[in-house]
């Protein structure tokens, strides 16, 4: 994980508006300033002190939102002067705990269902400000040549926020609200709390998909992944031989499987903590459960029921005996020395008395692995403050606990397990993963604090065969979003070559290139228009052997392809315009160095239709006699497979190649008032699925006065807002994220409010059918609110039943996107 600069575009605008009061959680000069620039815009503000108990609080809250709305929620308790303890000492976190993370958690769970309630989120946002340098800790482990004020300067708290915020951006947008900002802002060392909050307004006025920043006035950073291989060939970490390891939660799962293999390879002793008690399982019992642990669940479970018990609860602590206990048997059958201790880590004196137990028996410490945990899933709203308070002391009071209880070992590795959820956030996973994301950090300041002693800490993609995963709710949760799981073997073998070649980072991010992708999509903008870069929808292997200059070939696959999967029309899978201008504009680029400025005499002979699942392949075509003229086509076969006709021409345009310069335009200055669009569902004539809908709100101007052509009358026209898609979006999993010559599924955005406004005009639904010009500006940020201005320029005199229309399309600074004109429209019958 690191951090790469990541400036704003010039002319983005550095104050949004603000609909409403703020609420602001923290007594430190950052909340001072934040206070200061809401009452500068005009904004009304409240604030909350976190040294309050639960019950304080909530009437607190309910006293404020009696009198008004807080759309806008802003945490800096990390900036308090409280949060910036210097070592992981237990009595350091007893007098912080509530105003970490408690007291933050439960403004946040009221604060967003309140705005829910209220129906405000369209207009809310939250921002979080860290205390991490700039760095969001990952570079801990260069703090050797920074400066202890830099280091003692650090929050670790810093990372439950960051959890909880990404967490709640994710679960507002599986609820709905896919535009609420909800930002993790880090400050830049040096930074003053002025600048920082510069910073955080001008990360609102500019909305983008980028989860984490860093700032300081006009200076930004985004997180970004790398990555890294190991080099297993190198020299091996030292790991002492049969030394002593403390493994907490290592009774089961995936921390006593990756703790197992550990301790054969190198003669490992083994103190295993957990919360369950010492097993007590008779021999019959542990081969029947190794045998079919299904069967032995089913016989457990309906004894306990005859017997008037609760079987679930039974059950539950029944196989967790039983898993402790076949972890020890496995132990004895592979020759490990290891110990089974029943203690709650979160108690930091138990933890202090078992280490010293384990002392007596073993000697120092060499090496802990916290792989404590304990999650439930639950919509925010409905997360229990008991469980919630449970899911922070398993990660967060236990890592302190482990590492206060072991500062005079002599410590070899202190290992995290934490979680991709932790480092993305994840649906009803809130305190999991704010958990998840503060033992990083933890952990992090450990590595500052003993610079000999090799802490990381492991953000897990979801293990396949092995852990909270696989537990049933959590699987299908996991199954629902597509997640593949880790294999096991996989797994363990990451771990191995870590903790034998690795150790050199403070976090380790184990996941699959398509999780990499949703979070972190490379933005072509960023990467300037210049570059020709590769072409998502052209493969170079794919080009035609017997025209290979003039000719691609590109397969298109209506199971894989969102873009035909979420553009049906009539229920068939069928290529959206934007998709073939993409295609032929890729194609004419294609080994240049040159950007495509300008597509003239577009036009769609016949549409693309999938009649099933099968994938089609189809041509690009370059007119040999007009080299600017592009065409793509395809065979139509019978379903034998007999040709029926070669090359059948579906859409043609003549490609102009430029420079990379970008117009800033004036759009005029009509007002209309916007309503939410609400997108037709697969039974409608045109579907467009979630990849296609960016079209957020529109308004129409002049509906009524229909085409007019003697100058008295205004034409028809509409305004709306569209908001940029990352290029993950439509993509899929395959194709490359950067090389776009357009933003498909923004230009459809367009080319939907076109025909939003057409019907308003007719009554009717309609089909683009051919356009004289679309001039291509800039690509669009992803996350940008775009303005998208259409006119209906009347009926069309080429197209016997259709229409005619323009559209331009401009960024937040102006900066043009899309400019069409000619556009042509059938009506659809």
């Amino acid at each position: 994980m690191r951090v790469k600069s990541a400036p704003r575009r010039k002319g983005m605008p550095t104050m949004p508006p603000l609909n409403g009061a703020a609420l602001i959680v923290g007594n430190n000069p950052v909340a001072d300033a934040v206070e200061s620039r809401c009452r500068m815009a005009g904004a009304a503000v409240h604030r909350i002190a976190a040294e309050l108990t639960l019950s304080d609080l909530d009437a607190e809250l309910d006293r404020i939102w009696a009198s008004e709305a807080t759309p806008h929620l802003f945490l800096t308790t990390p900036h308090d002067a409280a949060a910036c303890w210097s070592t992981l000492d237990t009595a350091s976190w007893e007098r912080r705990h509530s105003d970490a993370l408690a007291i933050p958690y439960r403004v946040c769970q009221r604060w967003m269902q309140r705005t829910i309630d209220d129906d405000r989120m369209s207009e809310a946002s939250l921002v979080t400000t860290l205390k991490l340098g700039g760095s969001f800790g990952f570079d801990a482990m260069s703090e050797s040549v920074q400066t202890s004020e830099q280091i003692q300067g650090r929050s670790a708290e810093s990372g439950g926020l960051a959890g909880l915020t990404k967490a709640m951006l994710i679960e507002a947008w599986m609820r709905g609200y896919r535009d609420t900002p909800m930002l993790v802002v880090d400050q830049v060392h040096g930074a003053s709390p002025d600048e920082l909050v510069d910073g955080v307004f001008r990360e609102l006025a500019v909305p983008s998909y980028d989860e984490e920043v860093a700032v300081a006035g006009e200076q930004r950073f985004a997180t970004e992944a790398c990555y890294r291989p190991l080099d297993v060939a190198a020299n091996a970490n030292p790991i002492t031989r049969g030394g002593t390891w403390i493994v907490a939660g290592g009774g089961r799962g995936i921390t006593a499987m990756t703790a197992m293999t550990l301790a054969e390879r190198h003669g490992l002793k083994l103190h295993l903590l957990g919360m369950a008690p010492v097993p007590e399982i008779d021999p019959s019992m542990r081969e029947h459960a190794q045998r079919d642990r299904a069967d032995l669940r089913r016989v457990v479970m309906a004894r306990i029921q005859k017997e008037g018990g609760n079987p679930v609860k039974t059950w539950r602590q029944l196989e967790k005996a039983i898993e402790i206990d076949l972890t020890l048997q496995a132990c004895r059958e592979r020759g490990i020395q290891a110990t089974y201790h029943s203690v709650n880590v979160s108690d930091f004196q138990a933890v202090e008395n078992v280490v010293q137990k384990i002392r007596s028996m073993d000697g120092s410490i060499h090496g802990v692995i916290q792989g404590a945990g304990s999650g439930q899933d639950a919509r925010f709203d409905r997360k229990r403050p008991d469980k919630v308070a449970q899911c922070f002391s398993a990660k967060v009071d236990g890592t302190i606990a482990l590492a206060a209880a072991t500062k005079n070992d002599p410590l070899e590795f202190f290992v995290g397990y934490g979680s991709i959820s932790g480092r993305f956030g994840a649906n009803g996973h809130t305190d999991y993963s704010a958990a998840n994301d503060m033992l990083a950090k933890l952990i992090g300041r450990l590595r500052q604090q003993r610079p000999e002693t090799r802490c990381l800490t492991f953000h897990w993609h979801a293990w396949g065969d092995v852990g909270m995963a696989t537990k049933p709710e959590a699987k299908l949760a996991l199954d629902m979003i597509g997640m593949e799981f880790m294999p096991a073997e996989e797994g363990l073998q990451h771990f191995l070559n870590e903790i034998e070649h690795g150790g050199d980072e403070a976090e380790v991010l184990i996941t699959d290139r398509r999780y990499v992708r949703k979070f972190f999509p490379a933005e072509s903008s960023r990467a300037g228009n210049s570059l020709p870069g590769p072409s998502p929808m052209i493969d170079p292997a794919e080009r035609l052997i017997a025209t290979s200059q003039d000719s691609f070939a590109v397969t298109l696959d209506p199971d894989r392809d969102l873009f035909l999967k979420h553009h049906l029309v009539n229920g068939r899978p069928t290529l959206p315009f934007v998709m073939a201008i993409e295609m032929l504009a890729e194609a004419a680029r294609f080994g240049t160095d040159q950007k495509v400025v300008r597509c003239r005499n577009v036009s769609a002979t016949m549409p693309l239709k999938f009649m099933g699942d099968d994938s089609l392949a189809v041509e690009l075509l370059r007119d040999l006699s007009e080299r600017t003229r592009w065409s793509l086509v395809s065979d139509l076969r019978r379903r034998d497979g007999r040709l029926v006709r070669a090359q059948r021409p579906h859409f043609s345009a003549m490609i102009e190649l430029g420079d990379d310069s970008v117009p800033v335009i004036a759009v005029g200055d009509t007002e209309v008032a916007e309503t939410a669009v609400r997108y037709a569902d697969e039974t409608a004539p045109i579907y467009h699925g979630p990849s296609l809908q960016c079209l957020r709100s529109i308004g129409f101007a002049n509906v009524n006065a229909g085409s007019s052509s003697d100058g008295l009358g205004k034409h028809p026209s509409a305004i709306g807002t569209i908001v940029a898609p990352s290029p993950a979006h439509l993509a899929g999993e395959s194709r490359p994220l950067m090389g776009w010559v357009l933003s498909p599924a923004t230009m459809d955005a367009v080319l939907y409010a076109a025909g939003m406004l057409a019907y308003h005009v007719a009554d009717r639904p309609s089909l683009p059918v051919s356009f004289d010009s679309i001039e291509i500006g800039r690509l669009p940020d992803p996350g940008e609110p775009l303005k998208v201005h259409v006119q209906w320029e009347g009926e069309s005199t080429t197209v016997s039943d259709g229409g005619m229309m323009s559209a331009v399309l401009v960024g937040q600074n102006q900066e043009l996107i899309l400019r069409i004109s000619g556009y042509q429209i059938g009506w659809l019958r």
